[in-house]
């Protein structure tokens, strides 16, 4: 039998997974990252793009836009700003939201307080683009 480890994820929302998880990967501050049963404790940063988690029902793929991630004493605790099925991201609109978040991050400088804000929001809309598209076949 697989090992596992107790995983929680919420959101402001509330309760999105409550369970047993074989794997968990992520997008961090520092990049990609994977969790396995007996992981050593960390936190970071979430940035926007996939959580996938692997239990043995099977695998789950959502998309966070952000967060903190931690595990301590053999459990994992996410906690998400939002998480999104990546196959039901309205992409509507999406490219004029990245072209205005374009405009926004060119219009300022490096050393304005806003700067960062307007880079983080880019992102944001540009992974969940890539997330939406993810989804999609090649004849969609």
């Amino acid at each position: 039998m697989a090992e596992t480890f107790p995983l929680r994820i919420l959101t402001p929302a509330g309760i999105v997974f409550e369970g047993d998880a074989e794997e968990l990967y992520a997008v961090g501050g520092g990049g990609e990252f994977g969790v396995l049963a007996e992981h050593v404790n960390f936190i970071t940063s979430l940035r926007p793009g996939f959580l996938k988690i692997i239990t043995l029902e099977g695998t789950h793929t959502h998309f966070v836009s952000g967060g903190l991630a931690e595990v301590k004493d053999g459990a994992m605790t996410v906690l998400a700003d939002s998480i999104e099925d990546p196959g039901k991201i309205d992409t509507t609109g999406l490219e004029e939201e990245i072209a205005e978040a374009e405009r926004r991050v060119s219009k300022l400088s490096y050393e304005e307080p806003e700067y960062e804000i307007a880079e983080n929001e880019l992102r944001l809309v540009q992974a969940r683009k890539q997330a939406a598209e993810s989804t999609k076949t090649p004849t969609q």
